[in-house]
């Protein structure tokens, strides 16, 4: 364990170095903020492993369990009690860096959230959380003792109507939760945003705004939902902060998606990826249970101290493979950007907009490779503002 820790003293070392002193940093601020964003980012990727590592090789799985087991004589009951450490332990050794990031944003200005809010939503984060981790630790153990070659292909098809279910009902019953959504006020905005759903034949989309100014100071836009329940929101700092014809290009972009029904494929290529996970979790978890289970005094594949060993394979994965949904979320925002692009005839708003979000979030507008990979779901803005000035330059040339 020792070694492990000093393993991660001087990763923390390098990583720090790196991103403070050498990192080819490009942005519209006069501030290493994005710089800092990638160092905690990094930071916290590896404190999953090194939970799920240090719970198999120091035996603390083994103490929890039995501990749990003269508590309760019911699995699911023991189950629970197991995730609840687990949560607990995963927050905790967050916690420093989750701090660190709420007064650099705050320092930087672009956060201004009271500590109590952001306390609340970090716990109830880790709510949510502990439901969805305490679950698929009872489904889990239930099909490894039931189908013990098969498993992973039934969870995946158990995960289809979930998803679905998740997806449909987290901008109803989730997404409130945190945030206060309104209908968007009536105005000269409002009415520009309805002449175009109108003309592009859009008449079912409804229209909200999120009020996030008392959180934050930068500008956004998105879309959720699916089958009736598809909503387009604004970010209130972003109706307040932003001119009409920007916000009207990043509302053609969310339309975008809509149309191009992209949540759908989203969740389709998320099925698709988990479906590569669950396998190679499964072929995984086989061949390392096999080895170790006799060091580890194992009796099962689906007893509850083997489950941290299940889940280390799954993080690490669900890490290898965040390139590939990156990638194809990237390919996505792509597709709605020509579709704005298409959508809108004068583009000048177009590159203000970028500008003033980048400026205004800090934003590293042209990461190097790794953290493209790793961090951006989205084009970097110095792409986008070149997609635009080509296609203004081409109708200039028309």
């Amino acid at each position: 364990m020792k070694r492990i820790l000093l393993i991660y003293f001087v990763y923390l070392l390098c990583i720090w170095s790196y991103f403070l002193f050498f990192y080819r940093l490009e942005t519209f601020s006069d501030s290493n903020y994005a710089a800092l964003a990638h160092a905690v980012f990094f930071s916290k990727l590896p404190l999953e492993w090194i939970l799920l590592y240090s719970l198999i090789r120091s035996k603390w799985s083994k103490r929890w369990v039995s501990s749990i087991e003269v508590i309760t004589r019911f699995e699911w009951m023991r189950t629970l009690l197991f995730s609840i450490l687990l949560v607990l332990a995963y927050g905790i050794i967050r916690l420093p860096f989750n701090l660190l990031w709420f007064f650099i944003s705050h320092q930087e200005g672009t956060s201004h959230q009271p500590l109590g809010d952001w306390f609340y939503e970090i716990s109830l984060d880790l709510f949510f959380y502990w439901i969805v981790l305490t679950l698929g630790i009872i489904v889990i153990r239930l099909l490894i003792e039931q189908f013990k070659k098969t498993w992973w292909l039934l969870l995946w098809l158990l995960a289809l109507p979930l998803v679905l279910f998740v997806v449909y009902v987290q901008p109803i019953w989730i997404d409130p939760l945190y945030e206060d959504f309104t209908t968007m006020e009536q105005g000269p905005l409002r009415t520009e945003i309805e002449n175009f759903t109108n003309e592009i034949g859009l008449d079912n989309a409804t229209l909200l705004q999120v009020n996030m100014s008392e959180k934050v100071t930068t500008f956004n836009a998105y879309v959720t939902g699916i089958m009736g329940n598809a909503r387009i929101v604004l970010w209130d700092t972003t109706l307040e902060g932003m001119e009409q014809d920007e916000i009207l290009f990043i509302l053609a972009h969310e339309i975008g998606h809509y149309v191009k029904h992209h949540v759908f494929i989203g969740v389709a290529g998320y099925l698709v990826l988990s479906f590569v996970v669950f396998f190679l979790a499964a072929v995984i978890y086989d061949r390392v249970w096999l080895n170790i289970k006799r060091k580890e005094s194992y009796k099962s594949k689906s007893e509850l101290r083997a489950i941290p060993l299940l889940l280390l394979i799954l993080s690490l994965l669900l890490t290898v493979t965040q390139p590939i949904s990156n990638y194809v979320s990237r390919q996505i925002e792509r597709s709605a950007d020509d579709y704005a692009i298409e959508h809108t005839d004068n583009l000048a708003p177009a590159l203000e907009g970028y500008h003033r979000m980048a400026v205004q979030s800090r934003s590293d507008i042209d990461p190097i490779f790794l953290v493209k990979w790793m961090r951006s779901s989205h084009p970097s803005t110095k792409e986008r503002i070149a997609r635009i000035e080509r296609e203004i330059q081409k109708r200039e040339t028309n």
